[in-house]
Formats: structure tokens, C-alpha cells, sequence
């Protein structure tokens, strides 16, 4: 009796506690902008740019144009540059009667497209990878060091960052190989088309003298560190020859 008196409360507990359990409503869009605002004010790019996904995500989110900017800007602070051209071209294309987040919009893809050029990245013939990552290297110094600091920012993402082709990304304007493929992107110029194959680890490690590799069309070739290169290649001394073979 004592088990089922029990059960019984327990049941009415549940029941009754049920509500408090609920999930709580969405922020409504005007106060997931404002929050987004505020982060921006404050320099918290990744807060801002997470509440705006949140806004964006929303039915009304996708047919407002300021929220569309607030998310370009969180995403253009990051150095998320393809969010950020893309939202901020969204902004435009919604912005129509209103002027404020018009002008903003546009000022705010003038800045971008003064600093920063898109390239097209497709996959080579005979890439056979659905997956990989992008070295990019600069060909020539940068003197600017905001210049050069945006470039490691990106540089550092897409060597960590596994992509799919065709893809669009965006650089500063200059000199560049991708996976050893050279480029120039020239303000004003159209946007340059490179065809690459893209780089896979040989292994999970995290450790940067870990080998990459490239793989396509069925032919694999290894790129490794410098060092390990260099030992490959030596000619040995003229008194000890040794036959060297490599399996694969």
C-alpha cells in the first residue's frame, strides 16, 4: 500500500510539475536584434554573430534586411567573409524602402570590397576526394600588418577547416598559390578561377609535423615537412650508398 501511495504522489508530482518543464518560447526577432546590437557594441563578434544565426533562422529573420546586416557585420568582424558577402548582399537586396540599413549596407560592402577579392575554387580533374583543405601562401610581403594579419586569420582557418568544392572565398587583394596552384586577385579585376586538389591528412594527428597528402584520380602523392623532404631527397655520402625504397 505504501508502494502505491508513493507511486501515486509521485504521479501527481509529475503531472503537476510538467509546465515548469516546458521549453521556453523564442526570443521575438526585435529583441534577439537588439541583443545582437548590444554584443557588437561590446566587441563580442561570436556572441552576436550566434544570436544572429538565431534571428536568421526565424521566418521573419530571412525577410528583414537589418538582420541580415547585423549578421554581415558579426561575420565580417570574425573574418567569416563568405557569411559576410553574402548577407551583406542580402541586406541590399531587402533593404528597398528602407534608407538607413540601405546606406549602412552599402557602406559596409564598399569597406569589405576595398579590402578583400573572391576567388573560385574548383576541383581539379581527377579529384576524387569529397573533402579536404586549402594551403593558401602568400607570394608576396605584406608591409600593412592589418593586411597580413587578416590573411593568417584565414590562412589559419582553411588549413584546419575541412571544405567541399566548387567554393568561393575571399582574400586580400594580391599574390598567392593554393595547394602550390598560383593566383592574383586585383581590385577590379574579375575574380579568378583556381583548379586544385585538395589536402588530406595521412592521420588524426593534431601535431603540424604530420604529413599531407594528395590524393586523386587514383594517384597519391605525399607532401611532408621540409626536414623530412630534405631526408628523402639527400644524396647520400659518396662512400656509404644506400638502395632507399619506398612502399606504398
Amino acid at each position: 500500500m505504501r508502494a502505491l501511495a508513493l507511486g501515486a504522489a509521485l504521479c501527481i508530482l509529475g503531472v503537476g510539475s510538467a509546465p515548469a518543464l516546458a521549453e521556453a518560447p523564442s526570443a521575438p526577432l526585435d529583441d534577439l536584434k537588439a541583443q545582437g546590437k548590444l554584443y557588437l557594441k561590446r566587441g563580442l563578434p561570436k556572441q552576436a554573430l550566434s544570436t544572429m544565426d538565431r534571428a536568421w533562422a526565424t521566418p521573419a529573420g530571412k525577410q528583414d534586411a537589418e538582420t541580415a546586416l547585423l549578421r554581415a557585420r558579426a561575420a565580417y568582424e570574425l573574418l567569416l567573409l563568405e557569411v559576410a558577402f553574402e548577407m551583406v548582399d542580402t541586406s541590399l537586396g531587402l533593404a528597398e524602402g528602407d534608407a538607413d540599413v540601405l546606406e549602412d549596407a552599402q557602406a559596409l560592402k564598399g569597406e569589405m570590397s576595398g579590402l578583400f577579392g573572391a576567388l573560385h575554387v574548383e576541383a581539379s580533374e581527377g579529384e576524387t576526394n569529397e573533402k579536404g583543405r586549402i594551403f593558401f601562401e602568400s607570394k608576396t610581403g605584406m608591409v600593412n600588418k592589418e593586411k597580413k594579419a587578416h590573411f593568417e586569420s584565414i590562412r589559419t582557418r582553411f588549413r584546419e577547416t575541412d571544405i567541399e568544392l566548387p567554393r568561393t572565398v575571399f582574400l586580400p587583394y594580391g599574390h598567392y598559390t593554393a595547394n602550390n596552384v598560383p593566383f592574383e586577385i586585383v581590385q577590379g579585376a574579375p575574380s579568378p578561377t583556381v583548379k586544385i586538389i585538395l589536402q588530406i591528412r595521412r592521420d588524426e594527428d593534431d601535431d603540424d609535423s604530420a604529413l599531407w597528402w594528395y590524393l586523386g584520380g587514383g594517384a597519391v602523392a605525399a607532401a611532408a615537412v621540409a626536414v623530412g623532404v630534405a631526408f628523402l631527397v639527400a644524396e647520400p655520402d659518396p662512400e656509404v650508398r644506400e638502395a632507399v625504397r619506398l612502399q606504398w
